[in-house]
């Protein structure tokens, strides 16, 4: 009976939703598009309301909310989640707040204490929080979830510090490339299994680019050289180039501090491949200096340019979320260089504002429970993956398999179970990004060590001055970047 109260309680949602809807002649609408389908009310409703803790007493301000702009399925599917929330956790009270986090809104948000409960930076950003006591230690709420033993080493050096954690991995990504097939095709670029020819390394994606403009007008490559966005791709091309090891963009000095190297053989030839891109080649999307993260997908997946350096964590963003159908988009790996084949692994992290309580933090726990997100298999945990994964299909969102985040074999292979029984893709416009990152034709690589956001920042500048002025000196360019991240370095962490 309980589940029928569920069940009921999202239909009351929905109506709501449709009331406040348009009315274009078929009846009214949610904003955002169609509601949850049968299988996905079904999946909730059968997962158990039974008052688990009426004890624990907490409110928390959730900030992965979805925004009031996502699809009414997806805003259902989490207020339906809200709903068995409150029914097992009577005194908790869940407040939604989409928040989209970058460093610089969270700081002062931390500092003031309106920072939301939860919230999910990039694997950038944690050792930075930690430092300067901008989140909550939850290493007890951890332990009393079961959690501490599923971390895998790797997510405890990045969340951790002095033996405590701070945070929990959300998801894993590695960077490659999306492609919008619907370009390919037009440009005459598919195969005789009507696959799209993919390029693997730079320069043949450069030459792929130069004729895809010259066929269908459009830009072969949409390249967000904005804020952080552009030194952040950039930073991967320039490692297939050869600026690892000894030409690394940072390393330590005899001494322990950190030094700067932007000037070394490989960065100059990446960044006047970069240049080339622009000047040479005429691949890049006339507004790139001003083309944010989001942009890129925007631009993508509304056939304004055929490839975007992106990962496995955003295939959401061209399709679902920008209307491509996902016949008609493919994840590739990354185009390798003349000197490797790197590909950039990060990933999500689950972190709490700095006055989190212990109750809070368990409370938050018990949620990201209830959504499916923690190595917990249970009936109620694998029926809302089920219905997690049949939103997604239901919406177009390619349901993929995962890259894991957690140390806990039998987590993840319910998660790929649940992602090949809910497929909805050709699965050859994606073997060669999944192959290529246990068969040795990819190095995966983290980020560089210190302060990555500012660095990027930097090279973004000198990326923007390539592509803006033709004859723009490429060395000066780069020593100047050097320069200023240099005097950041010395003032933040040398002696």
């Amino acid at each position: 009976m309980k589940k029928l109260f569920v069940l009921a309680a999202i239909i009351g949602i929905l109506a709501l939703a449709t009331a406040c809807g348009g009315d274009d002649g078929q009846g009214p609408t949610a904003p955002g598009g169609e509601l949850p389908s049968d299988d996905v009310l079904q999946e909730i409703a059968d997962i158990a309301t039974d008052v688990v803790n009426p004890y624990l007493t907490a409110t928390i301000t959730l900030g992965n909310w979805p925004p009031d702009t996502a699809p009414a399925a997806e805003l259902a599917l989490f207020d339906g989640f809200r709903d068995i929330m409150r029914r097992q956790f009577p005194n908790v009270t869940v407040v939604p707040q989409f928040f989209s986090y970058t460093l610089t809104s969270y700081l002062p948000m931390a500092r003031g204490g309106t920072a939301p409960n939860l919230f999910q930076p990039p694997f950038t950003d944690p050792q930075l929080l930690i430092s300067q006591d901008l989140v909550a230690d939850v290493t007890d709420a951890l332990a009393e979830f079961g959690l501490l033993e599923k971390f895998s080493p790797a997510y405890v050096e990045l969340l951790g510090y002095n033996g405590r954690l701070f945070g929990l991995p959300r998801d894993g990504y590695v960077l490659g490339m999306h492609i919008n097939i619907e370009l390919f095709r037009e440009a005459g670029l598919m195969d005789d299994n009507g696959l799209p020819i993919i390029p693997t390394t730079l320069h043949e994606m450069a030459e792929t680019g130069r004729i895809i403009r010259e066929r269908t007008g459009m830009p072969g490559l949409v390249f967000p050289a904005s804020e952080t966005f552009g030194g952040w791709l950039f930073t991967n091309m320039a490692w297939n180039f050869g600026a690892v090891g000894e030409h690394a963009m940072q390393y330590q000095d005899a001494d322990g501090n950190w030094r700067a190297n932007f000037t070394s053989p490989p960065m100059i030839e990446a960044m006047y491949f970069m240049r080339a891109l622009r000047w040479e080649y005429d691949i890049l999307n006339a507004d790139a200096t001003t083309t944010d993260w989001a942009g890129t997908h925007n631009i993508l997946g509304t056939g304004r340019a055929a490839m975007n350096f992106a990962a496995n964590d955003a295939v959401a963003e061209p399709t679902a979320g920008r209307g491509l159908p996902v016949e008609d988009f493919a994840l590739v790996p990354f185009p390798a260089g003349p000197a490797g084949a790197f590909a950039l692994t990060g990933g999500t992290a689950f972190m709490f504002a700095p006055d989190t309580t212990h109750d809070q933090a368990l409370a938050i726990l018990h949620f990201l429970e209830i959504i499916g997100v923690l190595p917990v298999i249970t009936d109620d945990t694998v029926a809302a993956m089920r219905a997690g994964a049949i939103s997604a299909r239901d919406r177009g969102v390619p349901v993929l398999p995962p890259i894991p985040a957690w140390a806990d074999e039998a987590f993840i292979a319910q998660q790929r179970a649940i992602a090949e029984e809910f497929s909805n893709v050709d699965m050859r416009l994606y073997n060669d990004f999944f192959d290529s990152l246990v068969d040795g034709r990819i190095t995966l690589r983290g980020e560089e060590p210190m302060f990555t956001q500012q660095m990027y920042r930097e090279l973004t500048t000198i990326i923007q001055r390539m592509i803006t002025r033709e004859n723009a000196d490429v060395l000066t360019g780069l020593q100047q970047a050097q320069d200023r991240f240099q005097e950041f370095l010395d003032d933040m962490v040398n002696r």
